[in-house]
């Protein structure tokens, strides 16, 4: 009980933007046709500056597990999308619906939201050592998700069809990439950095996911939803499942220290990234098909935070 209401926060932190978000849409508030403006101010600006205040405060054994991590990260990456891929291959012959969403659906299947409410729970559950190690995994999955998101317009041919404009691609990672090196730095050689100017980047972070959040709500049409949620479920139950395997596979490599244990343990379950739209709407796929998966996705990572915690 104490763990579920701490949880609380988190869970309200997630739908509460959300909703906000589908309200705008609802009632024409907010122009849906914003919502590629905002998401870039979220992804250029306020991602970058929480990846530097996580890393200005780094500690030894955080900088220590670099190499496995983002080696990690890469390996796991590839195993998901080579698995998907086998699987829509075999299933395009066979399903109309494979073969009009193949793109959106290999990308989800290496996109989760190992942020946010993934960082909640490896606070609450393994400390601000877990949090901190969260955020430095989650800090080189945008390149990771550029590369696989390149190979899967490329393997699928869809290069014809949706043109790839390299210098917004660049202006997605580079300020990410940036603000790394320049947080890793400060945490590194402890500099002690002016108040005014950590009020200034302490004050952007925070704001980067519930932004996405919101851009979700605005792609989000309820009866979209529910229409989708036929043939969207039993995806979302084979994602899930090729998650756990591939995550006990990596967690048997003596590379991580306990601490990235417990951080890519948690990972395993975690629901479709909200990133996703941002990957969809940079080539150009469906947004609102992603924006439905992704808010099923959601539901079905909070019922099954029970046997989270029960396998903790």
């Amino acid at each position: 009980m104490v763990v579920m209401n701490a949880l609380l926060p988190a869970i309200s932190g997630i739908f509460l933007p959300i909703l906000l978000g589908l309200i705008s849409r609802r009632t024409h508030f907010i122009n849906p046709e914003h919502r590629p403006h905002i998401l870039q101010f979220a992804v250029r600006v306020c991602i970058p500056f929480m990846v530097f205040e996580s890393m200005r405060n780094i500690d030894t054994g955080t900088a220590g597990q670099f190499i496995p991590m983002t080696a990690g990260l890469f390996l796991f990456t590839a195993l998901s999308w080579l698995t998907m891929y086998i699987l829509i291959r075999v299933l395009i012959p066979y399903s109309n619906w494979v073969r009009q969403y193949k793109a959106e659906l290999l990308i989800m299947a290496f996109i989760g939201n190992i942020g946010y409410i993934c960082w909640k729970i490896q606070e609450i559950v393994a400390g601000t050592e877990a949090l901190q190690r969260g955020i430095f995994y989650t800090s080189f999955y945008w390149p990771a998700l550029i590369v696989f998101s390149l190979i899967t317009l490329v393997v699928l041919k869809l290069t014809k069809a949706h043109s790839l404009d390299s210098k917004e691609i660049l202006k997605n990672i580079i300020p990410l990439l940036a603000m790394l090196a320049l947080g890793l730095t400060a945490g590194l050689l402890h500099l002690n950095l002016p108040e005014w100017l950590t009020a200034f980047t302490g004050s952007l972070g925070p704001i980067a996911v519930p932004t996405i959040l919101f851009c979700t709500g605005l792609s989000i049409s309820v009866k979209g939803t529910a229409k989708a949620a036929g043939p969207i479920l039993p995806y979302l139950i084979v994602r899930q499942l090729i998650w756990i395997a591939l995550f006990a596979l990596i967690l048997r490599l003596s590379w991580f220290d306990d601490i990235s244990r417990k951080v890519l343990f948690i990972n395993a379950f975690a629901p479709i990234g909200v990133t996703t739209m941002v990957i969809c709407d940079m080539f150009g796929l469906d947004t609102d098909f992603a924006a439905n998966a992704i808010a099923l996705s959601t539901v079905i990572y909070l019922l099954m935070l029970p046997l989270l915690f029960l396998l903790w």
